[in-house]
């Protein structure tokens, strides 16, 4: 282990200590406010829950860039971009590009990812099929995020918010589906060291996870009757939109749960009271 001892980051989802104040008046009324503006790139945005925080942040006011390997047919956004994550190279053109259209980047939402659709049992698992995972879930989220972290280190602001999954939590695997956990759980920890090595460069490093099954593409398959009784892909946009709209050095390092924050009504009030606590003394509404 490194000697060196790292800056600890406060657990975002336990409750605030005393000296932490309330939660700011008004603050989810605020939420367009804070996104209106931004330049928000967000990854397997053709469909799914990438196509409904697409919608929804560009619904805020947001300048919003999608980007997926296949097409990203009517989306409301101002720049659509066809991009394999797992190409390095394609991934630094399209940020590049991005930057140079929109205007330097403001926060990344890293959303794309692919699954084992057989459900294989660890034993019979393809070795290919756990590299085909890994490469995109991991590896093309650290391309995007590398990519970037170069257009938005120089600002010493911003906000990167990774879409995992229940099943990348600790204990949250499930059986059937050991590449797929393994490869969010990969996620929440290169979140977690993200956070701390992005601490002093002002931006601000999040996971943020559903708990139920969505429908998305990963459930095509199922009959109609079936997806119906699915969650509707939009569960994740107000916990997302929070993220990204975090002035610099605030909450960071944390992994939050689309359940409690739609069932436990202390949980998204005490996120934002973390995040008052640690803002600068300027208005939230006067940053970027």
């Amino acid at each position: 282990m490194s000697p060196r001892r790292a800056t600890p980051v406060r657990d975002p989802i336990s409750p605030p200590p005393a000296d932490v104040p309330a939660a700011p008046e008004g603050w989810r009324e605020r939420l367009a406010q804070r996104v209106a503006g931004r330049v928000l790139l967000v990854t397997g945005a053709a469909g799914g829950i990438g196509a409904a925080l697409a919608r929804h942040l560009a619904s805020l006011g947001a300048r919003v860039a999608a980007l997926d390997r296949e097409p990203c047919l009517d989306l409301p956004v101002e720049l659509c971009q066809e991009a394999d994550i797992t190409d390095a190279d394609a991934v630094a053109v399209a940020v590049m590009r991005v930057a140079r259209t929109l205007g330097a980047i403001d926060g990344v939402v890293n959303n794309a990812a692919v699954t084992d659709l057989r459900h294989h049992r660890v034993w019979d698992l393809p070795l290919a099929t756990w590299d085909d995972v890994f490469r995109v879930n991991a590896r093309g989220s650290l391309a995007v995020t590398q990519a970037a972290l170069r257009t938005m280190r120089p600002q010493r602001r911003g906000n990167i918010v990774f879409v995992t999954s229940s099943l990348g939590q600790p204990r949250g695997g499930i059986e059937g589906d050991a590449v797929y956990s393994a490869s969010k759980a990969a996620v929440e920890m290169l979140s977690w060291v993200l956070a701390r090595e992005c601490r002093e460069e002002g931006i601000n490093v999040n996971t943020v996870y559903p708990s139920v099954k969505v429908d998305t593409g990963f459930f095509a398959h199922l009959p109609e009757a079936e997806r119906a009784a699915l969650a509707p892909p939009t569960l994740l946009d107000e916990p997302t939109a929070f993220l990204l709209g975090l002035p610099p050095r605030t909450l960071t390092g944390a992994s939050v749960s689309q359940q409690a924050w739609d069932d436990d009504p202390t949980y998204a009030p005490a996120l934002a009271a973390v995040a008052e606590a640690r803002r600068p003394a300027a208005p939230w509404e006067a940053e970027r």
